[in-house]
């Protein structure tokens, strides 16, 4: 299995399956790297496959929550969460290593950019039209951390999504 770091420069894009579901691919190319699966109805729990490593829920404790914590599937306990501001507009993922990253959702979520601590962007998100619900994903620079947890992109679709939901 390729690291993301491997496809800097080189474009990634995140496919909507279905038109009802929440369904991506991660795709470079037409090869596939991984896939997230959300419920739209009563949905509180997203679940990444892919990446060759175990499967990855994400997940908030209570609709009120501004934590979203991230485990592995069948495990009790979260190894690292996403705390937002109050600012609605930023928050910081907490990694189990003491890495953190910061992440701002952009005007509409058009661009949404993944920053480490010292404040350069690591990767982007980019929503290819208007109306679509395909996103265009750049990454920017190598980064060990997002290599060990790559399910981090698909975090940051998580937000985008619940935040879309509460614009509704």
């Amino acid at each position: 299995m390729k690291l993301l770091s491997e496809y800097v420069d080189r474009p990634l894009k995140l496919v909507k399956k279905s038109f009802f579901g929440f369904h991506y691919n991660l795709v470079a190319g037409t090869e596939l790297l991984a896939a997230f699966e959300y419920r739209l109805l009563f949905g509180f729990r997203g679940l990444v496959k892919g990446f060759g490593k175990p499967n990855i829920e994400l997940y908030k404790e209570n609709i009120f929550s501004r934590e979203v914590l991230v485990r592995e599937e069948g495990k009790e306990n979260p190894f690292a969460k996403y705390r937002r501001d109050f600012g609605f507009r930023t928050g910081h993922i907490e990694l189990p290593n003491g890495n953190k990253f910061k992440v701002h959702l952009g005007f509409l979520d058009f661009t949404t950019v993944i920053n480490n601590e010292n404040e350069n962007t690591i990767a982007s998100i980019k929503r290819t039209g208007l109306f679509s619900r395909n996103y265009s994903v750049q990454i920017n620079e190598k980064s060990d951390p997002l290599n060990e947890n790559p399910w981090i992109m698909f975090l940051v679709l998580y937000l985008i999504i619940k935040r879309r939901q509460r614009r509704r």
